[in-house]
């Protein structure tokens, strides 16, 4: 602070403490620290009661400075009085001035001529006359604020009746924005933060427009509830649309005890009845949204218990399927959600399109070699709700699990693990071949590792044991009712591995380490008739197994000594790996084969490489092959150059092709109504020109459809204090400009605008 309540005993005491002549003193000062002080001369008049510092005025007390060229101080009145070249240094601020006026008890006074620099926020404060009101307020009826050094600032505001309290918010009437001199923006009332700690407060608000919403305002009030928890609530104004309001709550009592909840609703003035007048508050691809009530509920939590017990939240509750769309970006949108939950509670949830949104509350216990759970997992089908049709999705209400790792079995060379649990499987409605009911199943198994000279066999059997209590639409189908059945399956490992190590010369590496490790797998379980049993997940598929993968693992790691501790890289890693389904390659029967199509016992080849030659510069590619249509049908490829913040430049390319359309056309059979298939490109490029100029530009183009999905660019100039930024943006569903200031410190105005 400017004035700082040591400041008050450090003039007091050093004024009463005066010696004539040129003075160094050092006077103790019960509860503080010394006082030290050094002037040309000292004097006393005890007639007025007046002490009087001349020349060269240093006072120092801790980290407060004090330099002037006078200093009087009135004992009886408690005022002290300093002209000519007034300095005050401190922790937090320095203020320079030609006079300075203070009344030591109140921490009252007048700064004549005066600058407060606030540190933190790199905040100048100039007037003619500012008033010290207490420890931490100003106060001046004309006031120039900036957050730029030097005497001609890039930008400035200037105001009347400026009230400014330090850990809280500064406010100016008649206020005009200047840069260069020059007035350029006029506002008849200004609010800006001026807060070091973290503080309860109003936050900057967000204005644009939209041919959706209309003019929309946002206003967030920050609200800290202690050390460990606090909140956002806001008001969302969307002048077609109605008024939006949210809260956001956060705590964090420990690592494992934490959690993000957050609610927002709404009276929506506008549907999508699918007539054309309110064709621009739908989506294409959606059912139409009839509903005025929308909201949504999502909150994760992790949370500690006693006895070794955990447990987990996740609530993801939205009114209908287009809100995410509707509320992507901005405060309480889509995408602050999905990476505010990712970086604070280590999961996310699902993508805005997505339909289904998963609720689950879990209790966990874990020991060192066992873990139970019990939890309960709801899929809300979105559209099912909100339209009121019949929903057949999966709920577990609830499941237990249970598992034991790996554990010797005494001083046998076998090993024991055991997995299993019991879930209740719920729908809301049923058809004649969707069904619901209870399961049980327990899988032990029985290890047996060894080594063969160099290779590292790993073989295990287990039996899967699995009950059923079955409800039905018709209770004559043959589903209905209690069934079991005893499954065994065989899976055993054999590996090796071997490497070399090379001596280099260059300059990224001193030496190179290539490591291969080669892996069979043999998998088999036992078939059986899968249409005479219940199927709910991969627990209960008994379709049968008898498979041979082959997997190829490579790694080239280099080594470079530095002056501390050698730093490894992993220069290249690749993955090679084929599977042979037996099963298939024995089955007679067309109905039997996995497509019901063609034979297909090789499965699709898969490759995984990662190239990482230098700091900046990666390419990853991963993908697989049909032998039998002889084409790709994934495949995901990325090249990065460069690094954040930087110069950085990435493309991407993305392809899934349906293996129904590819068997289809190499069959020469009529087309399916539509197939899952997808290719596109993605292409970001952030470019500095130069110390102040920063260029970013970004493109998706849907490469099946032969339509561009994104196109944007944007260009941001950087000043010391401030920025200027420009984007324009043009997608399949939107076109948005955006233009924007921000002022270092205080701060940004922008405006954003969408085309019809």
């Amino acid at each position: 602070m400017v004035f700082s309540y040591r400041f008050t005993g450090l003039l007091l005491l050093c004024l009463l403490s005066l010696f004539p002549a040129v003075a160094i003193a050092a006077l103790p000062t019960p509860g503080s620290a010394p006082v030290n002080i050094t002037a040309d001369s000292l004097a006393h008049d005890s007639a007025k009661g007046v002490y009087i510092a001349e020349g060269n005025v240093v006072i120092t007390d801790g980290a407060v400075t004090l330099h002037a060229d006078h200093v009087t101080y009135h004992l009886e009145q408690g005022t002290a009085e300093a002209t000519g070249h007034v300095n005050l240094l401190s922790e937090d601020e320095e203020i320079s001035a030609d006079s300075v006026s203070y009344t030591m008890d109140s921490q009252e006074g007048t700064i004549t001529n005066g600058t407060v620099f606030i540190k933190s926020r790199n905040l100048w404060i100039r007037g003619e006359t500012l008033e010290k009101r207490g420890e931490n307020r100003y106060t001046a009826d004309r006031v120039r604020i900036t957050t730029c050094d030097g005497e001609d600032p890039a930008w400035a505001i200037t105001g009347r009746k400026f009230d400014l309290t330090i850990e809280g918010y500064g406010t100016a009437r008649h206020v005009m924005l200047e840069t260069g001199g020059v007035p350029v923006v006029y506002t008849p009332f200004l609010l800006f933060p001026v807060k070091i700690k973290r503080q309860t407060g109003l936050l900057a608000p967000i204005l644009s427009y939209s041919s959706r919403k209309g003019f929309e305002a946002i206003q967030p009030l920050f609200i800290t509830l202690g050390d460990s928890m606090d909140a956002t609530v806001y008001t969302h104004y969307m002048d077609k649309r109605g008024t939006k309001a949210g809260a956001e709550f956060r705590y964090m009592a420990s690592p494992l005890s934490k959690g993000l909840f957050f609610a927002e609703g709404f009276n929506d003035r506008q549907i999508d009845d699918g007539t054309s007048e309110n064709s621009d508050f739908g989506y294409s691809g959606t059912p139409n949204r009839t509903n005025t009530d929308r909201y949504w509920f999502r909150a994760k939590a992790d949370q500690k218990l006693p006895g070794g017990f955990s447990a987990k939240l996740d609530i993801d509750w939205v009114s209908d399927q287009d809100y995410l769309r509707e509320f992507k970006e901005g405060p309480g949108g889509f995408t602050d959600t999905q990476s505010g939950m990712e970086e604070f509670m280590g999961r996310t949830i699902e993508d805005r399109t997505d339909t289904v949104r998963t609720n689950k509350v879990s209790v966990v216990k874990s020991t060192h070699a066992f873990t139970a759970s019990m939890s309960g997992i709801w899929n809300d089908n979105v559209v099912a709700r909100s339209q009121d049709t019949n929903d057949t999705t999966l709920q577990q209400l609830p499941t237990l699990t249970v598992s034991q790792s790996r554990s010797t079995l005494g001083k046998t060379p076998l090993q024991f693990a055991m997995e299993g649990g019991a879930a209740s499987f719920y729908r809301q409605d049923l058809t004649s071949t969707l069904y619901d009911g209870e399961r049980t199943y327990i899988l032990p198994k029985v290890y047996m590792p060894f080594t063969v000279g160099a290779f590292s066999v790993d073989p295990n059997v287990g039996l899967r044991g699995l009950w059923w209590d079955i409800n039905t639409l018709n209770d004559a189908t043959p589903l209905s009712g209690t069934n079991s059945t005893a499954v065994p399956e065989f899976t055993t490992d054999i590996s090796t591995e071997f490497y070399r190590i090379f001596e280099t010369e260059s300059g990224w590496a001193d030496k190179v380490r290539h490591r291969i490790k080669p892996t069979l797998t043999y998998a088999w379980q036992e078939h059986l008739n899968d249409t005479l049993y219940p199927t709910f997940d991969t627990v209960d598929d008994l379709d049968g197994k008898n498979q041979l993968t082959l997997k190829l693992n490579s790694f080239l790691t280099s080594k470079k000594e530095t002056e501390n501790l050698p730093v490894y890289r992993d220069v290249l890693t690749g993955t090679l790996s084929q599977t042979w389904d037996i099963q298939e390659d024995r089955e007679t029967q067309q109905a039997d084969w996995r497509n019901g199509l063609t034979k297909q016992p090789f499965r699709p080849f898969y490759a995984e490489l990662a190239f990482h030659p230098a700091s900046q510069l990666a390419f990853t590619l991963d993908g697989t092959w049909s032998w039998y249509e002889s084409e790709i049908l994934t495949q995901n490829t990325s090249l990065v150059i460069g690094s954040i913040p930087g110069n950085r430049f990435t493309v991407s390319h993305r392809k899934k092709r349906d293996p129904l359309e590819s068997i289809h056309q190499h069959l020469g059979m009529a087309a399916a109504a539509s197939y899952e298939s997808s290719e596109s490109v993605v292409t970001k490029l952030d470019l500095g020109l130069g110390q102040s100029v920063d260029l970013n530009l970004e493109y998706e183009r849907d490469l099946l459809e032969n339509e561009d999905i994104i196109k944007a660019v944007g260009l941001t100039y950087k000043a010391s204090c401030w920025s200027l930024f420009t984007r324009f943006e043009e997608s399949t569903d939107d076109t948005k400009i955006t233009v924007g200031v921000e002022l270092t410190g205080l701060g940004g105005f922008d405006s954003s605008y969408k085309p019809d």
